[in-house]
């Protein structure tokens, strides 16, 4: 055999034997699939507050028992008048109180203050709320003083307590002519109404009278 017939018998065979082993050769893939669950968490949200609609109070003439929720006891937030001592409702309000009630439905309760002669209307009431947090206390406050669009707030009124003045029912010939003050403290929104048409004033000393009692 010649040399040249030699080399390529011997490429020849490296050639078989080379394809050889690459058909042998397999490749295996291996699809994986992984699956990833998140778990997300967010706050519960607190439906807005909605005040319920505002009511005129009923007069309280002499010997009619009281509303339902109403006892007649003394107010445990200020006096009813000048008679009992110096700070009163009958001084801040302006009017001569003779019957005063506490709202028991309240919590904390609220008070009422009737005036001394005909029609025996209620010139004052102090209606507390109790809130989950002071955040969602504040925003009640100010949803509730939006019935009125001229409602004008007072910062620190008393030192920590904000409110706000706005006119709303309450003495029912008054239509949205009464003046009322609604303060936050803490938890609790208070709103003090008035029968007061002519001005705000009495509102806002009334809610500095009692401010420190919640």
């Amino acid at each position: 055999m010649t040399r040249a017939r030699l080399v390529t018998a011997v490429l020849f065979a490296a050639a078989t034997v080379l394809a050889a082993c690459t058909k042998s050769t397999q490749t295996t893939t291996i699809d994986t699939t992984q699956t990833q669950t998140v778990i997300s968490t967010r706050p519960a949200t607190t439906p807005a507050f909605k005040p319920a609609p505002v009511t005129t109070v009923d007069p309280l003439p002499p010997g009619a028992a009281p509303a339902k929720g109403e006892v007649e006891r003394p107010c445990p937030y200020i006096l009813s008048s000048q008679d009992q001592g110096p700070v009163s409702m009958a001084d801040l309000e302006g009017d001569r109180v003779y019957r005063t009630t506490v709202l028991t439905n309240l919590k904390p309760v609220g008070c009422r203050f009737y005036f001394w002669a005909g029609p025996f209307e209620a010139i004052a009431e102090i209606a507390p709320r109790t809130f989950a947090s002071p955040e969602a206390a504040r925003a009640a406050m100010i949803a509730t003083a939006a019935v009125d669009p001229s409602a004008e707030g007072f910062h620190n009124l008393v030192p920590g307590v904000d409110a706000i003045s706005y006119r709303t029912r309450f003495f029912g010939p008054d239509g949205k002519g009464d003046w009322a003050c609604v303060f936050v403290r803490g938890k609790v929104m208070v709103v003090v109404r008035t029968q007061r048409t002519d001005t705000s004033f009495n509102g806002r000393e009334i809610v500095q009278a009692i401010a420190a009692k919640f």
